[in-house]
């Protein structure tokens, strides 16, 4: 089973950079061709709309030229200029020529199971050019898989129009793909302050763990091998199967963790730890399904340490609902190329209820700025309206409503 990888964006095509770092080093993957190609080319897409980031990425990555496509001219951090692209004749083909790119290399794959996309939620290119090609890549593909990892901006601003990009995209995403893989930038600045507290934290660091974060999910698993030892791929898939258990609720959010001198027990009550389980009202979060991948598994240790109590104190910490009977599944490989040499790691996707409080967060400040009419013709004159961005929070608001309805089912 093959999947295509499709960077959008300044952030999407700088963390792919680290991401693929990761893959190339894992030898089930260029044994299984899942992610690479016979001839040992990415099967990967990078798209921005200038080119000051991905013109360098040929020359530390083998990915095929054609593959590699930007603009004339950035979106301006606009939801709307990078949805609708710009209003010029002959600057307007950035959509097409991604569509092309992917067609070519789709049909390069034998057995093609779906995208993954990494782009932010705040940048024009990623928020906005990112929400139209999953929209076309919805109608060109309908029944192939479609998965995004959504990076979220600061809360502390990025940019001034970042909350309503946001709010626009995650609607957008909402509507079309099957599962969202929602990293926040301020989980991961926390965790490297408390890692390295004099230390300036560099936004390569943070792109650094939000790539290990991604291969420590979808990267080849014993787990999911044939009985001949064989890997297909699946891993993706099977994560959106697992941990997306209803179409209403697909939000997930990920945690990684890698260690050299910790146990499994050790390793396991830091993830916990940094996984948000209540809300600022001192609520306890509910969690929907969770998938918890171990690697550097070399022993076989780690299923026994789940049942030696270990998986009786992840339940307990996530507050599993009563509906889900096995609300945790269990991945482990026996190599680790998400870290250092010699170490073992923890990456844990769960679905849970602590998403609805960033939703609430970021749909409080765009209310607050269209109320006020703020940059609100930034949007207009490329074709978004307060109309536009109005019906956008209304969807993040049934999200919210989604998961409260799913947790009440309990």
């Amino acid at each position: 089973m093959s999947t295509l990888f499709v960077h959008v964006g300044q952030c999407g095509n700088q963390v792919s950079q680290h991401l693929w770092g990761c893959i190339q080093k894992d030898a089930e993957v260029i044994k299984s061709r899942s992610f690479v190609t016979v001839e040992g080319f990415n099967r990967a897409v990078h798209v921005d709309g200038e080119s000051k980031v991905i013109k360098r990425l040929s020359s530390v990555m083998k990915i095929r030229e054609k593959n590699v496509i930007t603009g004339k001219r950035g979106r301006g951090n606009n939801w709307s200029l990078g949805y609708h692209g710009l209003h010029v004749s002959g600057d307007d083909c950035l959509l097409e020529e991604t569509l092309e790119s992917i067609r070519r290399e789709v049909e390069r794959c034998d057995m093609f199971s779906g995208f993954l996309l990494t782009h932010s939620l705040s940048g024009g290119t990623g928020s906005g050019f990112g929400s139209h090609l999953c929209e076309a890549l919805r109608d060109k593909y309908p029944v192939n898989y479609l998965m995004s990892v959504a990076i979220g901006p600061c809360a502390s601003g990025e940019s001034p129009l970042q909350h309503y990009n946001s709010v626009l995209c995650l609607a957008a995403l909402q509507r079309t793909v099957d599962g969202i893989i929602l990293i926040q930038n301020d989980d991961i600045l926390d965790k490297l302050h408390k890692k390295s507290p004099d230390c300036q934290v560099s936004f390569e660091a943070v792109n650094k763990v939000i790539a290990h974060t991604i291969a420590g999910l979808v990267l080849p698993t014993d787990s999911l091998t044939t009985s001949r030892n064989i890997n297909l791929g699946q891993e993706p898939w099977e994560l959106l199967k697992i941990a997306c258990p209803m179409p209403a609720t697909k939000f997930l959010q990920a945690t990684h963790l890698a260690k050299s001198k910790l146990s499994w027990e050790g390793l396991v009550t830091k993830v916990l730890h940094a996984t948000p389980r209540y809300s600022h009202m001192g609520k306890p979060f509910s969690s929907l399904a969770s998938v918890l991948t171990a690697r550097g598994d070399t022993t076989g240790s780690f299923h026994k340490s789940l049942k030696l109590g270990l998986d009786k104190r992840i339940r307990s910490a996530l507050n599993f609902v009563d509906w889900n009977p096995f609300p945790i599944d269990v991945w482990t490989a026996f190599v680790n190329t998400t870290g250092p040499k010699d170490t073992s790691s923890i990456t844990m996707a769960l679905n849970s209820s602590c998403v609805t409080q960033y939703f609430d967060a970021i749909c409080q400040r765009a209310e607050l700025m269209v109320r006020a009419r703020a940059y609100l013709h930034w949007y207009e004159r490329y074709g978004t309206f307060q109309e536009d961005i109005e019906e956008a929070m209304r969807v993040v608001h049934t999200c919210q409503d989604n998961y409260n309805e799913a947790i009440k089912q309990s």
